[in-house]
């Protein structure tokens, strides 16, 4: 053990539970606005083209 360097072992808090629960949330929330944005995009540039329906 060294003084200077902290010990690796960490105990973690319950808090960083819901942090990580909290950011795959955001995260799902992000992937599906993109996913969306961009099918927005595609059926607008088929519109465009004159692929619309």
């Amino acid at each position: 053990m060294s003084i200077i360097r902290p010990t690796t072992t960490r105990v973690r808090s319950p808090f960083s539970e819901v942090r990580d629960s909290e950011r795959q949330a955001t995260l799902f929330v992000v992937a599906t606005s993109a996913v969306a944005a961009s099918i927005t995009a595609t059926a607008a540039l088929l519109v465009t083209l004159g692929f619309g329906a």
